[in-house]
């Protein structure tokens, strides 16, 4: 019986089409950013990543990944920050409209399909939305 494709085989359906990139300013890219994200954000452990979640009075919603050597090869790591920007794209509502997040890709990450890392994306989400700071 075939099992799912996971990230680690190129999980179908990963690459969006360039109409569909993050906006620049949905990005977080300032080493500061992801600094004050990792150190006042609400976080929330999902197996195959760690997510944190920071709450800002105005602004877009922005996310960074982190995706180190630990998590992979070079082809691994990019296909992570891929599905995990195409969740944050196309699951906005699940998030407060002024935010960042940063994301924490785990080694074990190409062990799982896009449909389990999508379940665990939005579980990790509602968990840290509900966490008070």
């Amino acid at each position: 019986m075939p099992t799912a494709p996971t990230i680690a085989d190129g999980g179908a359906g990963l690459s969006p089409r360039p109409r569909e990139r993050l906006a620049h300013a949905q990005r977080l890219r300032s080493p500061a950013d992801f600094d004050e994200v990792r150190r006042v954000g609400r976080r929330a452990e999902a197996g195959p990543f760690t997510l944190r979640v920071r709450v800002r009075a105005e602004g877009s919603r922005r996310l960074g990944v982190i995706a180190s050597r630990k998590a992979g090869n070079a082809v691994l790591r990019n296909r992570a920050k891929r599905a995990l920007r195409e969740l944050f794209r196309r699951h906005p509502d699940v998030l407060p409209r002024a935010c960042d997040v940063v994301v924490v890709v785990r080694r074990n990450f190409a062990e799982f399909t896009f449909a389990e890392i999508r379940e665990r994306y939005l579980h990790a989400v509602k968990q840290a939305a509900k966490q008070k700071n």
